[in-house]
């Protein structure tokens, strides 16, 4: 007789009934409210940050308010979860940083993140993305996180590197927004 053992594995779901307060040493991540626009709006309007993101720097304010509104509507499908990062020393909101295209039937997700440039060089988005990803792997059963970024971003690919991504991919030309872009597809598995 052959017996057959299927492997049955899910995604955590119940990781999404609350927004998951993350902490590290230096920050609190906790979930964006409209209050956060402000500083949404200045992280999206810099072309600083949004020089290797591959999207128009944003000029409306109330586009912050709908860019908050899609992360909160995206965890509440258990799609996506985005935190906003804040210094613990003076609760002031930096950046932003989380999964999003959660493939549940694949336990992939991809993950995106900005810091305010004053931020820059301190170790914070390391920091930041260590708790992300590990809150992701050991809490959610993520299998793999992906990181889809510029091939040019240096500073993004360091941080990637410090956490142990390794780049699996470059896709050239293969994004469009005011001419062609590569991207470079860096990896984390569990």
């Amino acid at each position: 007789m052959i017996r057959l053992h299927l492997y049955v594995r899910t995604l955590n779901t119940a990781c999404f009934k609350l927004f998951p307060e993350l902490h590290t040493p230096r920050m609190q991540l906790r979930a964006l409210h409209e209050a956060d626009a402000p500083v949404v709006f200045q992280l999206y309007s810099d072309p600083r940050i949004m020089r290797y993101r591959g999207a128009p720097v944003f000029t409306q304010p109330e586009t912050a308010d709908a860019l908050i509104a899609q992360w909160n509507n995206a965890f509440e499908k258990q799609q996506g979860v985005r935190w906003g990062l804040v210094l613990q020393e003076n609760n002031t909101l930096i950046g932003t940083a989380g999964f999003t295209k959660f493939n549940a039937m694949n336990f992939r997700a991809e993950i995106g993140y900005e810091l305010h440039p004053d931020f820059w060089n301190r170790g914070l988005m390391t920091e930041a993305l260590k708790a992300i990803t590990t809150w992701g792997i050991k809490d959610t059963g993520l299998h793999t996180i992906e990181a889809n970024i510029a091939p040019e971003n240096s500073a993004s690919k360091r941080v990637l590197e410090k956490l142990g991504f390794v780049r699996e991919a470059l896709f050239r030309e293969n994004y469009f927004y005011e001419g062609w872009w590569d991207s470079a597809i860096y990896t984390l598995h569990e």
